[in-house]
């Protein structure tokens, strides 16, 4: 998860919104709210599970933005979209 925390600005980040507005990840601050730890924790479960090439980050200086921001995403929808059943 080094690649992670290398992001500039991501040390910053302290709370689920700060995410969301750093990623540029749309979301429902409302929908957001009931489940913002499960939504984290399977934000951070995805960032250590998703380790990127070091080649396809040199090809694309934003790619370990771009791979956060799309688990980030991933993570919201699996547990707001859930949380409509």
């Amino acid at each position: 998860m080094q690649w992670f925390y290398q992001i500039p600005g991501v040390e910053a980040l302290d709370t689920a919104e700060s995410f969301f507005t750093f990623f540029d990840v749309d979301y429902d601050a409302a929908r957001l709210k009931p489940c913002c730890l499960p939504v984290l924790r399977d934000f951070h479960q995805r960032l250590r599970d998703n380790v990127p090439l070091q080649n396809h980050l040199e090809a694309e200086p934003r790619g370990p933005w771009l791979l956060a921001r799309r688990l980030l995403t991933e993570s919201y929808q699996l547990h707001t979209h859930g949380s409509q059943t």
